[in-house]
């Protein structure tokens, strides 16, 4: 019986239709054999130990075994499945195809394909025209069977009444940013295709207790149905790798009070960053395992998260996500059922994937407004993310320039660039002068000693740069120095990180062990240079900065500008 097995994993015979069964073979990872079952259409991985009779029946088909790997043996004076060719074959085949990356298997959720379209994995693979596709191998992916996505191909489109009624349900609560209801229904759309989009903006709703958050969460779960991973409380490392890694699911985390001292929520704030712009082939986060190869977590999860205190994030974080404040439930407003807003999901997920060329061009636009409007382009990623998708529920044109501008003027652009305004420089320079400190200077005739903050005692060098002699001595301890140089005054922060005075006033913060130096240099006028901090103390790198305007108000420029 021949064992010939061709390029495509079938057996070549002389019959019209084969045995069901046989594999492809897709190349090795570390010591197993990835194949592809024509059985079921399921990625195996096949460790040497794995490949018995009755497993590999199983998972190939057992037809197609007989009929291909079936040989007398004259000693036993029958027939027999002679696995262990098999299981060479297999090997050798997946040899030759070298290393397997995980990276490109395509399970369950929406794709974006080379021709830029999308193609929804599924129970079946196919395209929002209807068309159906083989799983298997497609443009260098694996598309194996998998999960139901909760619509289908004949999933009838949501019609406007009920994009119009999930808005109003958004809107059930009076919120102090101007479109949240539209940025909820963007995120929702954005978590539906989330394995297709660049760009994962994240959403953190917040508020009083009892005001209607969870509602919120609840409906945009309902509306995810399959597509939705629904958490409450704190949440471990090891449970995101287990439960989001590689899938398409959109993350929904209820009673989350945002502490970044926290172990889970440095966790959760870690994923949401990686997720936010994680794009296919990326090894993401990857992990030693038990058997010394390496596992690669890819993660293409949006988040949003509710909780009474959103806590202070970190400027990556900050910018990532898009935090919603609700002041108040209407009296007024109409609750919908779970069934209602779970009759709608599935509808409304086939809207969006019908519209996804509305998207990719409305996108573009708003990205545009944002920026020209004075927005940065983290934020024309974020905040442009989710209201492109907004329009894409509501519109069967991609936007004009004039329907993206009252977008971004609705948006009230102001209070949006404030807040993603926020940088690690000036974090770390908020961090440097609200310490307080003792320091000693002339009052009058007498020399007292006070506590002030270094920002006050930064200022009283600038007003007085000659009568602060102790000051100024105090502040080179400190490895700073205020001087008058091109034009500006100057503050001089020693680089070294093992400077123990510096490192005193960073503790607490991230650069308690030094790398404040880097920071400090992208403020206006950073640079590097030598320097002496004072008196006594010998030539050191420091990084020179603008004093902040605001601690100069009482200077003017008719007073001695000298150096301190």
């Amino acid at each position: 019986m021949s064992k010939i097995i061709s390029t495509n994993g079938t057996p070549l015979t002389t019959e019209a239709k084969g045995p069901l069964g046989g594999y492809v073979a897709l190349g090795t990872l570390g010591s197993k054999s990835v194949v592809l079952s024509l059985l079921n259409k399921s990625v195996i991985k096949f460790a040497p130990s794995e490949m018995k009779e009755m497993k590999l029946k199983a998972d190939l088909g057992a037809t197609w075994c007989d009929a291909n790997y079936m040989e007398f043996d004259e000693k036993k004076e029958q027939y027999v499945f002679n696995h262990k060719q098999l299981a060479t074959d297999i090997i050798c085949s997946c040899q030759a195809k070298g290393a397997y990356v995980e990276a490109y298997e395509r399970k369950s959720g929406v794709w974006q394909m080379k021709d830029g379209q999308l193609a929804i994995n599924g129970r079946e693979l196919w395209r929002p025209d209807g068309s159906v596709i083989e799983h298997g191998i497609h443009d260098e992916r694996v598309y194996p069977a998998s999960a139901d996505v909760g619509f289908d191909r004949h999933t009838e489109e949501a019609s406007d009444d009920e994009v119009k009624q999930i808005l109003e349900a958004f809107g059930a609560l009076n919120w102090r940013q101007n479109l949240a209801p539209e940025m909820i229904l963007g995120w929702v759309g954005i978590s539906l295709i989330s394995t297709a989009v660049r760009r994962r903006p994240h959403v953190m709703i917040t508020g009083a207790a009892g005001i209607g958050k969870s509602t919120i969460l609840e409906y945009s779960k309902w509306l995810l149905g399959k597509l939705a991973f629904a958490c409450t409380g704190p949440q471990t490392m090891a449970g995101y790798y287990q439960k989001l890694g590689g899938t398409s699911l959109a993350t929904i985390l209820d009673e989350f009070e945002a502490d970044p001292s926290k172990r889970n929520c440095k966790d959760t704030f870690e994923i949401a960053r990686m997720s936010y712009s994680l794009q296919e082939g990326d090894e993401g986060i990857v992990r030693g395992t038990t058997t010394g190869a390496s596992k690669s977590y890819q993660f293409f999860t949006p988040f949003m998260a509710g909780g009474i205190s959103p806590g202070k994030m970190e400027p990556a974080d900050l910018t990532r996500w898009v935090v919603l404040e609700a002041k108040s439930r209407k009296a007024d407003a109409t609750l919908m059922t779970e069934d209602e807003v779970r009759a709608i999901g599935p509808r409304l997920a086939r809207r969006f994937i019908n519209r996804w060329s509305v998207y990719q061009a409305t996108e573009s636009v708003v990205r545009k407004c944002i920026i020209e409007a004075g927005g940065d382009g983290r934020m024309a990623d974020t905040v442009g993310t989710l209201l492109a998708s907004y329009w894409t529920f509501v519109s069967t044109k991609p936007a004009t320039v004039d329907d993206a501008k009252l977008l971004v003027e609705m948006l009230d652009i102001k209070s949006r660039i404030e807040l993603h305004s926020v940088s690690d420089e000036r974090r770390c320079l908020d961090a440097l002068m609200s310490r307080v400190l003792p320091f000693k200077f002339m009052e009058g005739i007498s020399m007292v000693t006070r506590n002030l903050s270094l920002a006050e005692a930064i200022q009283r060098v600038c007003e007085d740069p000659t009568n602060n002699f102790e000051i100024v001595a105090r502040l080179a301890q400190l490895g700073l120095r205020v001087v008058f140089a091109k034009g500006n005054w100057q503050l001089y922060v020693v680089n070294s990180p093992e400077h123990q005075e510096l490192r005193k006033l960073f503790s607490g913060t991230k650069w308690a062990m030094g790398g404040w130096a880097m920071v400090l240099r992208r403020l206006p006028g950073g640079e590097e240079s030598t320097q002496r901090v004072g008196a006594g103390f010998g030539a050191a790198k420091v990084t020179a900065f603008h004093v902040p305007q605001d601690l100069l108000a009482a200077n003017d420029g008719d007073s001695m500008q000298m150096a301190a």
